[in-house]
């Protein structure tokens, strides 16, 4: 595939935009001044076809397309507001009566904002047709019945300024759109003087006077002096006749022009009527509605429209009271006799209005081209283990054609807003949404100007939290729980990123990837992923889902050219127990039959009790722990060893070896001395300086320490890169060990967390015993040396003195109970230089590596005595060397110096010498 060339220059449109992303607020506010008239005269803003792409400032394009933020423009009133639409929610009021300066209130600026979705084209066509016919051309009665943020106020603008300036309005595309639709059934359209009579109920107190309404103080005085233009005349007289259905029916023939009737934010109104002081007017104001809806569709040759706004009932959380209520179910049951419910956006239109209300016109958008890239990217792990698992309506399948409508947002991110968050009725679909957007287009907008990274499509891992965090929690997607709220804002600054976007533990998370060397192809990509997983995480998904799936957070993060394994790595770090998020809650799948499911919670679960916990525990506190586990396996497993010495670290370092060993050296015991892995392991590149201690104990090396009975001693030792599992494992103990405590004895969670516990520090122990792996013991040859040995069988471990005993006995230098022969003895006693003492025959046992470790001192009596009989027997003589008759093993008496263990002489030869004697 090429690579993408720019034509041309930049346009002076494109190339004051990307200037006006890098200049500071008060510079945009100076420039915004001086185009003040862009407001005043939104005309000069035209659409624009085939702009030249917007060269990266200073940086040559590597991509095979262009970047978005090359080829579409923020509209000014975003780049002058930092991101911000500061009139985002549009007012019938404002657009009317010009309490402020708002750009909408130019009928051509409105239509170039504004997205002729077919809805709101058919909408304002009926309307245009039955103002602008005459002759009965369908219902007058009109109810705008839609959600919060759903287009209604913007609907109303679009009618006023149709009734208000017909000529200007109808000249604009959106315009003809809407003219060519209302003649199709035959006629021309003629709204030539038409009246638009604007009753913003929400800036109305009942029973008081208002500026824009002269003395009128109720909605029907309120329908005439707007319907007479404050001819007061016309309006005593019309007045005087009172709110009957005949009386409204001669006022609208009166003005004998065609007539919008714009009733906006009904309810509004009801809640002050419901008010103790008003209530008394609200029979008169409920027949003066009903009295109109009637006579709006009986006005000969028509020519008369009523539109109503109230939000759908299943979509306001407000709670209305009961008069209120009443009102509301009131005028539906009229609207529903009388009138058309008409919606003028569908799920269809959100992200072609979100791009109109955001960006520039611009025609021939790369999207063939991307998609293109992407697709024929996706192949191998990517598609077999993401794309291939996320459906057919996000898979790579019909990529191309979800892209021409969601550009420059990732089809994933238009999907969650548009079926995720939409379903929510406290979610204002258009008006949140082009608040986020704005923010997070400006955003990356300026990334890119200053030549940092930006994605090459905005995905739901590009909603910048530290920037639009509040748009997010405040667009209606948690129904104003303020306890919600609080909970997502601190999961946010903790798991994912802080606003002033240094902290965060997904930002962390980064900078330990980026130390080893994991290369994603962006700089962020846990944080992506965790936004993602913030963002999937707020509300339940489709089928009451949680969270998101493994290939959805894998998809967050994809682009051409991303490593399957890196991606992979950064997942498998963000939902790690020990260096992952927090606030994580997996959703196991159910016997196999659905995916994994991950989601940041809010509430204090137990997985996240014990996050937190992990958290506080400290090292010393985790290695303590992991000694004295040592300590008191190695104490309940001695084996055949006579005592188990542990030898801890001292508290005080530099402390002498002597001193540190001093306990070890003991006469007549074999022992298994047990060393603190806080200070001693072996194996890790660096254990010199253990290997010279073990020695020193065992009085060889150049450090040799003064001992006597090393022969009879086994040093045990960590593994260091075990102990550095065993570790981790410690850390869960504790943590558990800590929920526990903050649990309430009568909590549900503690019977879980204890069963937790078990689990964790039977892990410990395991991992433990694993690690223990290496020993050492003198041996004797032609010198005394060390003799280093592992087991590399984890069944055994060196805290066990049988799994150690069983490996000396393999080695020759240990023997079992019992098994110790006098032939055996005999052996070891002629390599002897002199005769021993049973005493100093006792002594080799433990002193002298080239004689076996025995169990018991029994072992060495009845080997003494085995000695006696048999081929070259041996005797025991006392100090004059009578030789004593022995009957028994139980009569030697092994530490005695007076007797002494020494080759039998032959009776012939004892028979010479006493000859020779005498």
């Amino acid at each position: 595939m090429g690579r993408y060339r720019r034509p041309g220059r930049p346009t002076t449109a494109q190339r004051r935009h990307c200037e006006d992303l890098g200049r500071p607020a008060a510079e945009r506010q100076r420039g915004q001044e001086h185009r003040a008239g862009h407001h005043q005269r939104p005309h000069r803003c035209q659409s624009r076809k085939d702009p030249d792409p917007v060269r990266r400032l200073g940086h040559p394009m590597t991509s095979p397309y262009p970047h978005w933020a090359d080829v579409l423009a923020l509209r000014p009133e975003i780049t002058d507001a930092a991101g911000q639409i500061a009139d985002l929610q549009m007012s019938l009021y404002s657009a009317v009566y010009t309490d402020r300066e708002v750009p909408y209130a130019d009928p051509r600026y409105y239509a170039e904002i504004t997205e002729p979705t077919a809805g709101l084209v058919l909408f304002m066509a009926a309307v245009a047709r039955r103002l602008g016919t005459r002759g009965r051309t369908g219902k007058a009665l009109f109810h705008l019945h839609q959600g919060m943020g759903g287009g209604k106020s913007h609907a109303l603008v679009g009618l006023y300024h149709l009734a208000n300036d017909p000529a200007e309005f109808l000249s604009t595309e959106l315009g003809r759109q809407i003219k060519n639709e209302a003649e199709q059934a035959g006629g021309t359209i003629d709204l030539t003087d038409a009246r638009a009579v604007v009753l913003s109920a929400d800036n109305m107190t009942p029973g008081a006077p208002s500026p824009e309404f002269g003395p009128a103080t109720t909605l029907y005085e309120r329908f005439l002096w707007s319907l007479f233009r404050g001819d007061r005349e016309l309006y005593t007289r019309h007045r005087a006749e009172g709110p009957n259905k005949a009386a409204l029916g001669r006022a609208l023939k009166a003005v004998d022009r065609p007539v919008l009737i714009l009733l906006d934010e009904l309810m509004d109104y009801a809640m002050d009527l419901s008010d103790q002081r008003h209530l008394p007017t609200m029979p008169g104001e409920k027949a003066f509605l009903n009295n109109l809806m009637d006579a709006v569709d009986d006005i000969d040759g028509g020519r008369v429209a009523f539109v109503v706004v109230m939000i759908r009932s299943d979509q306001d959380e407000r709670g209305y009271p009961v008069e209120a209520a009443d009102l509301r179910a009131y005028i539906a049951s009229r609207i529903e006799r009388n009138g058309t419910t008409v919606s003028v956006t569908e799920a269809q239109d959100f992200a072609a209005i979100i791009r109109r209300r955001l960006f520039e016109r611009t025609e021939n958008l790369p999207t063939a081209i991307i998609a293109s890239a992407w697709e024929t990217s996706t192949h191998g792990a990517w598609q077999d283990q993401v794309f291939g698992r996320l459906g057919s309506r996000r898979g790579t399948a019909g990529f191309g054609d979800r892209l021409a409508d969601s550009y420059p947002f990732s089809p994933d991110l238009m999907a969650l807003v548009r079926e995720d968050w939409s379903r929510h009725a406290g979610f204002q679909r258009v008006r949140s949404t082009v608040e986020i957007f704005s923010a997070t287009a400006y955003h990356w907008m300026r990334e890119h100007a200053a030549g940092r990274w930006a994605p090459d499509l905005v995905g739901v891992g590009d909603l910048p939290l530290h920037v639009v965090i509040e748009h997010v929690l405040s667009s209606g997607l948690l129904h104003e729980n303020e306890r919600a709220i609080q909970g997502y804002r601190q999961v946010a600054a903790t798991d994912v990123t802080t606003k002033d976007a240094r902290q965060g533990r997904a930002r962390e998370l980064d900078r330990i990837l980026t130390g080893r060397d994991v290369d994603a192809g962006q700089p962020s990509p846990a944080l992506r992923m965790a936004t993602a997983l913030f963002c999937y995480s707020l509300v339940p998904r489709e089928q009451a889902k949680l969270g998101a799936t493994k290939p959805e957070l894998l998809a967050a993060v994809y682009a051409p050219g991303v490593r399957f394994q890196a991606a992979e790595e950064v997942f498998n770090a963000l939902v790690s127990d020990e260096e992952g998020l927090g606030a994580l809650e997996v959703t196991d799948s159910t016997a196999g039959r659905a995916a994994t499911r991950f989601h940041l919670a809010i509430a204090q679960t137990l997985r996240m009790f014990y996050k937190q916990a992990r958290g506080t525990v400290q090292p010393d506190e985790r290695d303590s722990y992991l000694w004295d586990r040592a300590q008191s396996i190695a104490n309940s497993s001695p084996g055949p060893f006579d005592k188990v010495t542990t030898v801890s670290r001292p508290d005080v370092p530099g402390t002498a070896l002597s001193q540190v060993f001093a306990d070890v050296d003991q006469n007549g015991k074999t022992r298994l001395v047990v060393l603190d892995p806080r200070r001693w392991t072996l194996h890790n590149g660096r254990d010199t300086p253990t290997r010279d201690d073990v020695a020193a104990l065992l009085g060889v090396g150049d450090h040799a320490l003064p001992v006597d009975n090393a022969a009879s001693c086994v040093v045990a030792c960590v593994n260091t890169q075990r102990r550095d599992t065993v570790r981790k494992r410690v850390i869960e103990v504790l943590a558990w060990q800590a929920v526990i405590k903050q649990l309430d004895p009568a909590d549900d969670k503690r019977a879980e967390a204890q069963a937790e516990l078990r689990t964790a520090t039977k892990r410990v122990d395991d991992d433990l015993e694993k690690a223990f792996q290496h020993f050492a013991y003198l041996t004797r040859t032609d010198r005394i040396e060390v003799d280093w040995q592992r087991f590399d069988d984890d069944t055994k471990t060196t805290l066990k003195g049988t799994h150690v005993w069983a490996a000396l006995v393999d080695n020759g230098r240990a023997v079992y109970p019992g098994k110790l022969s006098g032939d055996y003895l005999k052996t070891l006693l002629r390599r002897m230089p002199r005769d021993l003492t049973l005493k100093e025959v006792n002594q080799q046992f433990y002193k002298n590596p080239a004689f076996p470790m025995v169990p018991a001192v029994e072992d060495i009596r009845r080997a003494i005595y085995q000695t006696l009989t048999g081929p070259d027997p041996y005797e025991v003589v006392d100090s004059s060397g009578v030789t004593l008759r022995i009957t028994s093993a139980e009569e030697l008496s092994i530490g005695s110096m007076e007797l002494s263990l020494r080759k039998a002489v032959p009776l012939s030869l004892l028979h010479i010498s006493e000859h020779t004697r005498h």
